[in-house]
């Protein structure tokens, strides 16, 4: 691994972001939830790094076969300890005509094995360094696998962590490695699919309030992995700042509000208008919250800057509704999720209208990760029961239409397909899911899904045809 930070603030880039990089440091944001620390045990999260196994002082709490490895005191007092964990997952998925028949190979067959090993190591209350290790393989792939699935080992995350106490709260200071998601991870989070999960290198902070209150500001770079050993290092044509906010809103039990600020320059950036330098900018908000078997998730963005000679006008407005029937048999939850991602309507014009969702989670719409979400209206509805207390089960139906019929169908991450600009029609395609999801023990989740889609008119002129995607999983952490 290589962290070039002599690289990283270098250059004229840097210079012309010193501005609005050190208003967003100064400006709102923030949103991880740190896992509570209280009388009860700790729980196991996505981020790692949120555990807080330090309850484990307490040795009635110490009822689990890995306790030993959460709680490692280092001196008598118990201030400085080390924390031990990871993760194996294998995974087998099946792809026929992937991303409509528009990407290759055609038929892939294949096996991924990944494990994730972390040390964490506090020194006081204050003070603490995190190390995790990543290695993924996939045996069984059509060609050569993407780095972001095979990678033999290198330093996921490799960061130091000051904290400290101020007026109704906490400062967190954070440099280095790290994975980071905001919100529902709609356009910031790690990839938790492929093997690989998405990081970043660089600086943030964090102030921590009472209840759920949180602001965080950032200025990072995303890490490219790579094939081999100890040799991925951070992407020097992409540059990443902002400020993310979150909090409860009092007069309104059950509802929260986030309010961010996300900019990003990146060399070389492809849409269907062409290639360019591209300089932009997000700002939003997301409303999110339940009360009385009611459940929602409502956020709006809006983007600007420009694109080579261009400027760039975007926008985004997705939301996810619920309601959960608690009392009937397999406490059915009805759901509806929709988007309208803008696209751009002249391909010829001195405007971008295409919006860019940054680094998203991924897959973003179903595990078959058919469309990028960019120049997309889609409507999701979507039933999910409880066969049994751990085993939940999932069916959804997913039309697909272009936002602007002039712009290209964008294929993940973010690459505009060959031969889909213009034409006559919006109608993309349309995707039926199937997922299972059985949480066995603590430790061990065994899961499944299955994609059938089909395309539209318009895909079809440009080569696509039907697919299907399986998928099976089994995932230990500890």
């Amino acid at each position: 691994m290589s962290l070039p930070w002599s690289a990283f603030w270098r250059g004229s880039r840097t210079r012309r972001l010193a501005g609005p990089a050190l208003l967003a440091l100064l400006g709102l944001g923030g949103t991880e939830a740190l896992a509570q620390t209280s009388a009860g045990r700790p729980s196991y999260e996505s981020l790692r790094f949120n555990e807080d196994w330090s309850p484990l002082r307490d040795p009635s709490l110490r009822t689990d076969p890995f306790d030993p490895l959460k709680w490692i005191p280092l001196n008598g007092a118990g201030s400085a300890y080390m924390t031990l964990g990871g993760e194996l997952r294998a995974r087998y998925e099946a792809a026929r005509d992937p991303v409509f028949g528009l990407a290759a190979p055609r038929r892939n067959d294949y096996a991924l094995l990944r494990s994730f090993l972390f040390a964490d190591l506090h020194l006081g209350p204050h003070a603490r360094a995190f190390l995790e290790l990543a290695s993924g393989f996939a045996p069984g792939w059509a060609g050569t696998p993407p780095t972001t699935q095979k990678d033999e080992l290198d330093i996921l995350q490799a960061f130091g962590e000051v904290t400290l106490p101020t007026a109704g709260g906490q400062i967190m200071l954070r440099g280095g490695r790290q994975e980071m998601s905001f919100g529902s991870s709609r356009l910031v989070s790690v990839r938790e699919s492929p093997n690989i999960r998405r990081a970043f290198d660089g600086l943030r902070a964090a102030w921590i309030g009472s209840g759920d209150t949180r602001i965080d500001a950032f200025l990072l770079r995303p890490v490219a992995p790579q094939l081999g050993r100890f040799n991925d290092s951070n992407d020097s044509t992409q540059l990443f700042w902002g400020a993310y906010a979150t909090t409860a809103i009092p007069a309104l039990p059950g509802l929260k509000a986030d309010l961010y600020y996300l900019g990003l320059e990146r060399d070389e950036a492809r849409f269907a208008q062409g290639t360019a330098t591209e300089h932009r900018h997000t700002l939003g908000t997301r409303l999110f919250g339940k009360r009385s078997g009611f459940d929602w998730n409502v956020e709006a963005a809006y983007q600007f800057g420009s694109f080579g000679t261009a400027d760039i006008r975007a926008w985004t407005v997705s939301a996810n509704l619920g309601y959960s029937f608690a009392d009937l048999p397999f406490s059915p939850r009805l759901g509806l999720n929709a988007d309208a991602i803008s696209g751009d309507r002249n391909l010829r014009d001195n405007r971008l209208g295409t919006f860019n969702p940054l680094f998203p989670k991924l897959p973003y719409f179903s595990e078959a990760n058919l469309a990028a979400p960019a120049n997309l209206l889609d409507i999701q509805p979507n039933l999910t029961v409880l066969l049994t207390p751990k085993l939940s089960l999932t069916l959804g139906w997913n039309p697909l239409w272009k936002q602007a019929e002039a712009d290209a169908f964008y294929a993940p991450p973010l690459s505009p397909v060959r031969g889909s600009a213009g034409g006559t029609g919006r109608f993309i395609g349309q995707q039926t899911s199937l997922a299972l999801s059985w949480s066995a023990t603590e430790h061990l989740t065994l899961g499944g899904t299955y994609v059938h889609y089909t395309p539209g008119e318009r895909l079809k002129q440009a080569g696509a045809g039907s697919g299907a995607f399986l998928a099976g999983w089994a995932q230990f952490i500890f």
